[in-house]
């Protein structure tokens, strides 16, 4: 990265510098070496490809009037939040030459709180409600230029590209959605050449963090609101969705999923999933401009609070019965699985057809979605049931072991070959299945073996020329997508066209969300019945799980209940029983700047001091240069920090 050291961005060498690079950036003469932050001249470029006036002295003011109370009232809740949370700030603020800022996903402003002293520049300038410092409108800064980056930015008087900039340095952090992750707006420490701005960053971090909590509660109460309405309304047996008022899916029933892809629609009813086009401001129009076509107006139950509608119920249509398979029309082997994961239905009834007969079968997904189990059940359900279930993994073991292990070998094929010889697992799975798992990890040496296997139904013992008749199903797993090994070299295509006869590909778990209620009941009675004990789960449980991404699928599921299940002495899982690994993957996406905790301006000053130190190894000199601030005042600072230095 072009730059120079932090502590030079203190230097009017610096600000010096970086004005004549300006002009010549102007004047479209090369300014390579000029020291200019990476971050600044990107920004300028994105400026004049946008054709924005860099002698441009004020920001355009782009709603003011009776727009202004429009634009509070479309950002209400952000607007609510900023009120209430940055009062304490603009107080701390005071006789400290600085001015706060926020403003909506665009880079309008929403507030503008300065020192009194500071008014007229702010007036000059259009620091003020209404006027537009997006990038493309006010040029470099830090508002428009951190919403550009979707990260916090510092920009320092001479970088910024308008003139209207010039005068200020600013500190901006990101406001997000704590649900999606979306950006709703800025909170922005400005002032006029004030170096105490490029310090501001955990106070701003701190503004964020109070600002996303604020609206979490307001989210999480409307959220519970919804799902109360949710049960009053939905009726039973219905195939119901409901949505909050942008659109993100809340709580659906466990059979909307299998509709919507009946219905061609390529949703995923996963928590925070939007349904593109269903919000509030299309329910509320009067023509419905805007609805999906896939959607029909008499499926639309608007939910409304005080008047203002905060959701909407989408019921989908059912279709007949006979075409949607259910567990209690599953052979009994599949049942089980049905009945957890009720969005399975369909593959299930495809592995009853492909278990009737005896050819290979290959099971596809990503590892813990479930494969020994369908594995199992399918031989339950074949003709086979009655022969035995051999499982050997092509990823446990060393090629020559594994080779042993499956094809079995002769008296003296190798040291220590046992006397006699030995069956392998094609012998010993006579009669029945061979489950094959990792398949695709298995050396491509054995590969020929085993095809030449599957083609002539013989197997010849290692060391040994005498092939011996097997009657064996074979079913075969992976986790890698086996048309990809076979690109890359690591598989033989014959081989997977002759495993390929039939396959079954498993979704992982955070493809099928509406299943998770139904799996963790399931994998709790289990684990109920095995330790003896009655188990059950709170519902803020199920709502983090529902959250939570499940990298490890089942299989994870199925670890966590068992943890939870040991901690909870009483036998209801609680929150406080969930690994706090699950409790982070499940969390809203936070701000690049919230911090642990919300601080005072004092505890923020504290935070960046220490940082410092610890950033130069303790060397007290070096961190009052990049702080900008003498060694005797750090010094002093740190004793009344308690730290000796």
């Amino acid at each position: 990265m072009r730059g120079v050291p932090r502590q030079e961005l203190y230097t009017r060498e610096y600000f010096r510098d970086v004005g004549r690079a300006w002009e010549r950036f102007l004047s479209a003469c090369p300014i390579d070496g000029s020291g200019v932050r990476n971050v600044v001249l990107e920004s300028w470029a994105r400026c004049r490809r946008q054709g924005v006036d860099p002698h441009r002295r004020a920001a355009p003011v782009t709603v003011d009037g009776d727009a202004l109370a429009r634009f509070y009232d479309q950002n209400g809740r952000l607007y609510d939040a900023i009120k209430t949370c940055m009062a304490p700030a603009v107080d701390q603020l005071a006789g400290t030459g600085m001015v706060l800022i926020t403003s909506d996903a665009r880079g309008t402003l929403l507030t503008a709180d300065g020192d009194p002293p500071l008014a007229d520049q702010m007036v000059a300038n259009r620091i003020m409600p209404g006027a537009c410092w997006g990038e493309g409108h006010g040029g470099t800064n830090a508002v428009g230029t951190a919403l550009t980056l979707g990260r916090p930015v510092q920009i320092l008087a001479q970088e910024h590209f308008c003139e209207a900039g010039k005068p200020w340095s600013c500190n901006a952090g990101l406001i997000r959605d704590p649900v999606d992750g979306r950006i709703l707006g800025v909170v922005d420490v400005t002032g006029p050449n004030n170096m105490m701005v490029l310090h501001a960053g955990p106070l701003v971090a701190t503004l964020v963090n109070r600002i996303q909590s604020h609206i979490l509660m307001q989210e999480t109460a409307e959220r519970c609101r919804l799902i109360e309405m949710f049960h009053e309304e939905a009726g039973r047996g219905e195939a119901v969705i409901l949505c909050d008022a942008r659109g993100r899916v809340v709580k659906a029933t466990s059979d909307a999923g299998a509709i919507l892809d009946r219905l061609g629609c390529a949703i995923q009813l996963q928590p925070a999933a939007a349904i593109p086009g269903l919000s509030a401001d299309v329910i509320d129009s009067p023509t419905l401009r805007g609805l999906p076509e896939w959607i029909r107006a008499d499926w639309l139950t608007p939910l409304r609070v005080d008047g203002r509608c905060i959701g909407v119920l989408l019921r989908l249509p059912l279709p007949a019965r006979a075409s949607t398979p259910s567990a209690a029309t599953i052979v009994p082997a599949f049942r089980p699985i049905a009945e957890a994961s009720p969005s399975l239905a369909p593959l299930l009834r495809q592995a009853e057809i492909f278990a009737a007969q005896k050819v290979p079968i290959l099971l596809e997904g990503e590892t813990g979605t479930g494969k020994d189990m369908l594995a199992r059940a399918i031989h339950a359900a074949s003709p086979m049931a009655a022969g035995p279930f051999v499982a050997l993994n092509c990823a446990a073991l060393p090629k020559e072991i594994l080779a042993s292990e499956l094809f079995g070998h002769a008296e003296g094929a190798f040291t220590g070959a046992r006397r006699g010889g030995a069956k392998g697992k094609l012998e010993h799975a006579h009669g029945g299945t061979l489950f094959l798992d990792e398949i695709g990890d298995m050396p491509l040496e054995l590969q020929p073996y085993l095809l030449r296997v599957l083609e002539e139904k013989t197997v010849c013992r290692l060391g040994e020329a005498t092939p011996r008749r097997i009657d064996v199903r074979v079913v075969a797993a992976s986790h890698r997508p086996l048309a990809q090994e076979i690109a890359e070299g690591r598989f033989r295509a014959d081989l997977r066209y002759r495993l390929d006869v039939a396959s079954l590909t498993l979704s992982p778990l955070r493809d099928r969300a509406a299943d998770i209620p139904h799996l963790a009941r399931a994998l709790l009675r289990r684990i109920a019945a095995d330790a003896g004990q009655d188990l059950r789960l709170d519902e803020p449980v199920m709502d983090v799980f529902r959250r939570y991404h499940w990298p490890g699928n089942v299989r994870e599921l199925r670890n966590v209940l068992e943890r939870m299940a040991l901690l909870a002495p009483h036998g209801v899982l609680q929150w406080q029983h969930l690994p706090p690994a699950l409790l982070d993957g499940a969390a809203p996406r936070p701000s690049d700047t919230v911090p642990a905790a919300s601080m005072t301006l004092k505890s923020a000053e504290q935070q960046m001091v220490l940082a410092a130190l610890q950033n130069e190894g303790g060397n007290v000199s070096h961190a009052a240069r990049a702080l900008g601030i003498s060694r005797a005042t750090l010094y002093r600072r740190l004793l009344s920090y308690g730290v000796q230095p």
